[in-house]
């Protein structure tokens, strides 16, 4: 009997596993360590967390904004999904956090199945799925906290997926992009992309796509708004265009290209133009499934593109970006180790030589050094502080607000209020809302609503005193502890606040 020819692993590309498993192990202990971690990683998770909350409370989401809530600007799917959640599990940041974990591993897979099929290349299918988990840094380390980005990503990731290779993808794809919006807005970016892969297919596929994706989408917002009373519109469709219409930053936009693109991105922009040359002429092949994830690769880069050049514009909207960088690249490194291959007139292992020392070469032009990061890893240290907190939390006497945090007074078995970026964008539009907001503000503030009002100590926001308050002491005085993330800064609630009686 013949003996089986066994396919030998090249040095190359064990560096490459070794490299890519690297920023898996990495991305794998930080989000176990924050899985477990009671108090917030990014100083939005509890003001989330919140929503979610109150659907299992049976409470409004979308209601008139009020010193008590206000809602964030976005669709409620992923609000729901962690309710749910938490109705099996229980209540706390895990619930939030699980949901958005198992959406980056099931992006993850879904990058790497991809790629497997366009490539026919497991290492290359490996090494897709893990130079997305390399991303975790440039996208600011929102992979696994308590956001909608993460679920908003996945179902795009599936929608595109589905949209390749399902024999009824039309119907599908349709279904996971109207989720995808009614987890984030921005994630509309891919239905120009998928609605071209029906196009180059069958139009009535297209036509499918097209009528079933916006029907769920327009239908989904009429009944959102009018069981809201049309608060669901104000919040997810009047603050963001009033926003963007006052504040959207051109120049910011334009430097994306030349900064993230040209720089962070450098390498994997000119790998992926150089393939992109290379088939120019064979792009529309039988399927078009190159042609289709090029144009969800240019979708995504105007995606963020424009996300930066909104207000308040962070790291987060490249996860998109990040999720077709780590389709495309794979599969331009294979195209590029294939013209080289047959310019030097070389065998077949010399493809998967090239495209090993490619990938290699990407997972390099991204290190870091993960302790060198805030609040990457949830220590003992800042578990600590953040009890040390709760008890001097659940001393103080009658009703405490802490703008820059939700949840964590619920935590010290005190009420929850407005988040201070709730509270902001809600003031936005200056319009008889915004106007009768502004008075309970005001009203509340000068009535001495709050025996306590907690600042956080920060320098990312101008606000250095309260209306009729005035600091009279501090939480910690300890630095760099029971700290959170605000974009790129450090954030944790600090300054203590009383009424001036």
């Amino acid at each position: 009997m013949q003996d089986l020819p066994i396919k030998r692993v090249s040095w190359l590309s064990i560096f490459v596993y070794l490299a890519g498993g690297l920023y898996a192990i990495i991305f794998l202990f930080s989000a176990g360590m924050r899985l477990v971690y009671p108090y917030e990683v990014e100083w939005n998770e509890g003001a989330v967390l919140d929503h979610a909350i109150r659907i299992l409370d049976g409470k409004p989401i979308y209601t008139a904004p009020s010193l008590d809530f206000s809602a964030f600007v976005y669709t409620p799917f992923y609000y729901y999904v962690t309710s749910v959640v938490m109705k099996i599990g229980g209540e706390g940041l895990w619930a939030g956090r699980l949901v958005s974990i198992l959406s980056i591993l099931l992006s993850a897979f879904l990058i790497g199945k991809i790629v497997r099929r366009e490539t026919s290349s497991s290492m290359l299918s490996v090494s897709g799925a893990m130079l997305f988990i390399a991303f975790y840094r440039l996208t600011g380390f929102f992979y696994d906290i308590v956001r909608m980005d993460s679920l908003a990503l996945c179902l795009v990731v599936a929608a595109i997926y589905s949209a390749l290779y399902f024999r009824r993808g039309h119907i599908i794809g349709a279904i996971f992009v109207a989720l995808a919006y009614f987890t984030k807005q921005q994630m509309l970016f891919v239905w120009p992309a998928i609605a071209l892969c029906f196009a180059l297919r069958d139009r009535r596929q297209l036509i499918s796509f097209a009528f079933l994706s916006l029907l769920i989408v327009v239908a989904g917002t009429i009944v959102l708004s009018l069981s809201t009373n049309g608060w669901y519109r104000f919040y997810t469709y009047t603050i963001p265009s009033m926003k963007a219409s006052a504040g959207f930053d051109w120049q910011t936009a334009l430097e994306f290209f030349r900064y993230w693109m040209l720089g962070s991105f450098g390498f994997t922009t000119l790998a992926i133009l150089i393939a992109i040359f290379a088939v120019r002429k064979d792009a529309k092949s039988a399927r078009g499934n190159l042609f289709v994830i090029i144009a969800c690769y240019i979708m995504a880069t105007i995606s963020g593109a424009i996300g930066f050049g909104n207000p308040g514009g962070y790291k987060n909207v490249l996860m998109p970006l990040a999720a077709t960088i780590s389709i495309i690249f794979p599969i331009s490194a294979n195209i590029i180790s294939e013209g080289i291959r047959k310019f030097l007139d070389g065998d077949r292992s010399s493809n998967s030589q090239i495209s090993a020392a490619i990938m290699l070469l990407a997972f390099l032009s991204l290190a870091y050094n993960p302790l060198g990061q805030k609040m990457l890893f949830a220590s003992t240290k800042q578990r600590l502080a953040g009890d040390e907190f709760m008890a001097k939390l659940k001393a103080m006497p009658g009703d405490v607000w802490i703008p820059y945090h939700g949840y964590i007074g619920r935590l010290a078995g005190k009420q929850t209020h407005v988040h201070f970026m709730a509270m902001n964008d809600a003031l936005v539009p200056h319009d008889t809302t915004s106007i009768r907001y502004q008075h309970e503000i005001d009203s509340s503030l000068a009535a001495f609503r709050f025996t306590s009002i907690i600042r956080d100590e920060e320098n990312v926001f101008h606000w250095d005193s309260v209306q009729h308050y005035s600091r009279s002491g501090t939480i910690f005085q300890t630095p760099n502890v029971f700290i959170s993330r605000i974009g790129d800064a450090q954030t944790r609630p600090q300054f203590i606040y009383l009424p001036n009686r």
